[in-house]
């Protein structure tokens, strides 16, 4: 009997989606003789192309649908992206499951429910193992998870920006009053001091958003799967995005120079205070510069601080003078473009192989059948 691993991602913007397809690759490289789908719904699929895998359209946050689903499947195997509903799903029916936390970094207390699979995987943040609970020993530190994708050498003179899939399922809406500000700021760029091209990326629904309102011809906006976007990232020669933790670290390690724009949620805040800790955004945008920021912001739940950004964003939006200074700056931002030499130093320190380490564990822990081409690759 064929096993099978399903692979399920939560529709948090990009991000846990950014993670799985890393890990989704080099499964295909290392294991054979084993059926891979991977289960999400919409948003977190439009960024995998059609040719990489078979996907299956769920709501991955609907415990039951995820228990129907995997009574479906023979011999399944769980990897959950930042998604503890079909982890627990996969505890229910004593599957064999395994979670990705991006985040452990980021949780003053690491949640009960992260907490549950047979095996753990967390990112190599500075201080991360100084959270792992006594007696939890299946919680595995790896390195950053990072795209394998050849990378382009050859350089074009423009630049990226990307704002994740700036869609949350703890929000009812897209946060158009951002989306407003960003177009005013694209509307009023004076490109030509610096760039061919500005590419604009995003989530399909906020980018759709955005092409009735931005006006500047020479700006390109789109919705780019995994492969298109890194090659678009890798030809780079500035990179500005929100403080997601996979565009950042896929920027970092191509040696991207990479500025901030404005951040959408707590998560990214949180990523901005360690990446100013290291000297790692030298060029960025914050809120504070625009409103009197909340003094209790960071220590908000995700769904609080959702809002209360999105307040932030209608005040900016809304003041005329507010707006015009934002577009002054983002200009700036585009067009000053920062020294990267410690942006590269903090992701290799962090390390950019951890697909291939959690495919490597989990080969060993659920004793897949490993290619021709793990084996030697193990034996070198």
């Amino acid at each position: 009997m064929i096993r099978t691993i399903a692979i399920f991602s939560n529709p948090f913007g990009y991000g846990p989606t950014g993670n799985a397809i890393p890990i989704l690759r080099s499964l295909f490289r290392k294991i054979k003789d084993i059926d891979i789908i991977f289960v999400g719904s919409n948003l977190c699929l439009e960024i995998i192309s059609d040719t990489l895998v078979k996907k299956v359209v769920l709501d991955e946050r609907n415990q039951e649908e995820i228990e129907k689903f995997l009574g479906t499947l023979d011999n399944p195997h769980v990897i959950g992206s930042q998604n503890r509903f079909c982890i627990k799903a996969a505890k229910k029916l004593q599957i064999p499951c395994a979670f990705l936390d991006v985040l452990a970094w980021f949780w003053e207390k690491i949640p009960p429910d992260h907490l549950l699979a047979d095996e753990i995987f967390w990112i190599n943040f500075p201080g991360i193992k100084n959270k792992i609970p006594p007696n939890q020993n299946n919680i595995h530190i790896v390195s950053g998870i990072i795209s394998s994708l050849p990378r382009k050498k050859s350089k074009k003179n423009h630049a990226m920006m990307h704002i994740g899939g700036a869609k949350y399922p703890l929000s009812e809406s897209l946060p158009y009053a951002y989306l407003d500000l960003i177009a005013k700021g694209l509307n009023a760029l004076k490109k030509g001091k610096r760039f061919d091209a500005i590419i604009f990326t995003g989530g399909s629904q906020a980018i759709n958003y955005l092409k009735h309102k931005v006006t500047n011809k020479k700006v390109r906006l789109a919705s780019l799967v995994e492969e298109k976007f890194i090659q678009e990232l890798s030809q780079s020669s500035h990179m500005l995005t929100t403080a997601g933790v996979s565009s950042t670290f896929e920027s970092f390690s191509l040696n991207i120079p990479t500025s901030f724009l404005l951040p959408l949620n707590l998560s990214q805040i949180a990523l901005l205070d360690i990446l100013f800790k290291n000297d790692c955004a030298p060029n960025y945008l914050i809120w504070d510069n625009y409103v009197k920021v909340n003094n209790n912001l960071r220590s908000m739940t995700e769904k609080d601080a959702l809002a209360e950004i999105n307040e932030y964003a209608k005040i900016v939006a809304g003041n005329k003078r507010l707006s015009n200074r934002f577009s002054r700056d983002f200009d700036d931002l585009t067009t000053l473009i920062p020294e990267s030499s410690k942006q590269v130093k903090l992701i290799e320190s962090i390390g950019n192989s951890g697909a291939d380490e959690v495919v490597d564990i989990l080969i060993k822990k659920w004793e897949l059948p490993e290619t021709i081409y793990s084996k030697n690759i193990k034996d070198r």
